[in-house]
């Protein structure tokens, strides 16, 4: 870890040298941004102008732009060719008859936000055409549009020279400041190093590959588990689309590991962009995703990154985080060869403005158990107590004053999510109120 510590250093000390004090001057993402992305929901297949307005009216509809989803974002697979003319990006003329400015104009229209996709290579990971070389027209055709997110991704790419890379993003952010529109700049590097340097690049950068089912959950986690320093207000570390429960979407998985990532996500600040089906989102995904005090957590405006303030996993080698970090290969597959996701249990704790603290309680696999957080445990999530007052987030109830947050825990991805703070000045109980030394709390 020192080594790569090292390293790491060393590259934001070049790329400070190379670019002076540059950095994306947008006023964006003051808290991590909230939306959907098409990717989990539908990979290459009917990305067209109807189901973006369906998705935006769904979301609209559904409460999600209510509970603080501002953006719909449209990944991969929208362009086919450049105008020979022009050089600006075209759009499949069958899925987007009318432009995808008038898609944008739809999505505002709802009171949403639109988001689009690029790749920083000379094609993106499908094979279309990308930004490579032309930086400058594709932020100007975006900022013409009316995009106010764009992600660009990192296939087709030189993933092997940092400098390289740093500049490909830098040229891209240069861009979009000229334009004189903010976008939010989401990075897509797929790799760790970028962490220390992100905030001068964008508004959030991907940590890991791509999440899509539970080992690539737990593998993004435990790598953004070393990089809470570099992460604030305007500047996210991202690890990754959150993956619904619904089979309806081309990614999915459990009830319990859905919300589980979406408790860790809120907590590690990072960006909450929903991946599941939108249009038939079930409801125990849309009790998920709109969670308010859930959501509060996640846009709290401390901006601290939560890290892990107890861990009975197995120690995570240099040797394993780096192999994790092969884009070549799916991260649910190197945690597989590596032995999968560990029968073991971690508490993580996020700071809060208020001088709380928010716990998630996580049983990452094997049987129903229990998870508690001690004295110690506590006073390390920053609440400096030898009592706490708790509220579960999930039941949306008080439980009470106590020294010890102790929480039976469902098998499998399960999780508690629970809101401590001092109980100094607060009356010992209220009558039938849980009793000191214990949280009992239903499983999940």
């Amino acid at each position: 870890r020192a080594a790569h510590r090292g390293a790491a250093a060393a590259a934001a000390a070049l790329l400070t040298a190379a670019r002076g004090t540059r950095a994306l001057d947008n006023g964006l993402a003051r808290t991590p941004q909230m939306g959907y992305n098409t990717w989990n929901d539908y990979r290459c297949k009917d990305i067209n102008a109807t189901n973006i307005a369906a998705v935006a009216d769904a979301m609209v509809s559904n409460g999600l732009r209510d509970a603080g989803y501002q953006y719909v974002n449209v990944d991969d697979c929208w362009a086919v060719t450049r105008d020979p003319h022009t050089y600006e990006l075209v759009p499949d003329p069958q899925a987007f008859p009318e432009g995808i400015k008038a898609v944008a104009d739809y999505v505002h229209s709802k009171g949403l936000r639109f988001g689009i996709y690029t790749d920083r290579g000379y094609k993106t990971c499908a094979g279309r055409p990308a930004s490579s070389g032309w930086e400058g027209v594709d932020a100007a055709t975006f900022a013409s549009w009316g995009v106010d997110y764009l992600k660009e991704d990192s296939c087709n790419a030189d993933s092997v020279n940092h400098e390289v890379a740093f500049a490909d993003y830098g040229r891209m952010r240069d861009a979009l400041n000229a334009t004189g529109r903010p976008i939010l700049f989401s990075l897509c590097g797929w790799h760790d190093w970028y962490s220390p340097v992100g905030a001068a690049l964008g508004n959030s950068w991907r940590i890991s590959g791509d999440v899509n089912k539970w080992p690539s959950v737990y593998a993004s986690a435990m790598i953004n588990a070393e990089l809470s320093a570099n992460a604030g207000p305007g500047a996210w570390n991202d690890p990754d689309m959150l993956v619904g429960s619904s089979p309806a979407a081309a990614m999915y998985n459990t009830q319990e590991q859905s919300r589980t990532q979406f408790s860790l996500w809120a907590a590690m600040a990072a960006p909450l962009l929903i991946g599941s089906n939108v249009i038939g989102l079930t409801k125990y995904d849309l009790e998920t995703y709109t969670n308010a005090e859930v959501i509060a957590v996640n846009q709290d405006a401390l901006g601290e990154q939560a890290t892990i303030i107890k861990d009975n996993c197995p120690e995570r080698t240099l040797e394993q985080l780096q192999a994790w970090r092969d884009p070549a290969r799916s991260l649910d597959e190197l945690v597989a060869g590596s032995g999968g996701v560990p029968e073991c249990t971690q508490v993580w704790a996020k700071p809060l403005s208020d001088g709380s603290a928010a716990l998630v309680l996580i049983n990452w696999s094997g049987p129903s158990t229990v998870v508690e957080c001690d004295d110690a445990c506590v006073r390390a999530a920053g609440v400096d107590a030898g009592t706490v007052s708790a509220y579960d987030l999930w039941e949306h109830r008080d439980l009470g004053v106590m020294d010890t947050v102790k929480v039976p825990v469902g098998a499998d991805g399960a999780s508690a999510m629970v809101r401590v703070s001092s109980a100094a000045g607060v009356a010992r109980f209220a009558q039938g109120a849980v009793p000191r030394g214990a949280l009992s709390a239903a499983v999940r």
